[in-house]
């Protein structure tokens, strides 16, 4: 495959997952992304001082192995019957069961995955070095890089927290797994 195919096939796969998550008014309209949000703003000594990166590097890939973990064992585990039921239930957009709680997991580590890069991109120097060169080119350099340093280190926050939270979102898929009967049963 090449690598134009690749990127195409990735790109549709990401689409997909995006569709069947709700798209960026169920991400942005969640209670789950608005409480990290709030979070994010009430603890803000973690991203001024930029704490969040070290506690992304300890948290993350632990949290990561469990979710991917958890992800395989309930795919793997679902019987023929539980998915066809699961596929004949939709939410009000149209999307069945199965997709929304697929997407709902997938999310859960996109999120996690994100925010690792984040961390990884944001304790890099290069931005930093470009900074100090300017200065002897732009005295403003260095102001520039401080706010874009805030707003990334917020981003960064934001991600981890919302990570965290998004716990409670993949628990709530189980949850309603639970509760779904089959269309079959009556």
């Amino acid at each position: 495959m090449s690598s134009l195919n690749q990127f195409v096939a990735f790109h549709r796969s990401i689409r997909r997952y995006f569709k069947g998550y709700g798209g960026w008014g169920a991400v942005f309209g969640s209670p789950i992304f608005l409480i990290s949000l709030a979070v994010t703003g009430v603890s803000y000594s973690n991203w001024i001082e930029a704490k969040w990166v070290s506690k992304s590097f300890d948290m993350i890939p632990s949290l990561l192995g469990f979710s991917l973990g958890t992800y395989a064992i309930l795919f793997s585990l679902m019987t023929g019957r539980l998915k066809r039921a699961l596929k004949a239930v939709k939410n009000s957009q149209g999307v069945n069961y199965l997709e929304e709680i697929n997407a709902t997991f997938f999310h859960f580590i996109f999120v996690q995955i994100l925010c690792l890069m984040w961390a990884f991109l944001f304790d890099g120097s290069a931005v930093y070095d470009t900074a100090r060169f300017m200065v002897s080119y732009y005295s403003g350099s260095m102001t520039i890089f401080r706010v874009a340093m805030l707003t990334g280190s917020f981003t960064g926050y934001l991600l981890l927290v919302y990570s965290f939270l998004l716990m409670l979102a993949a628990a709530l898929a189980v949850y309603r797994i639970a509760s779904i009967t089959d269309p079959a049963d009556g």
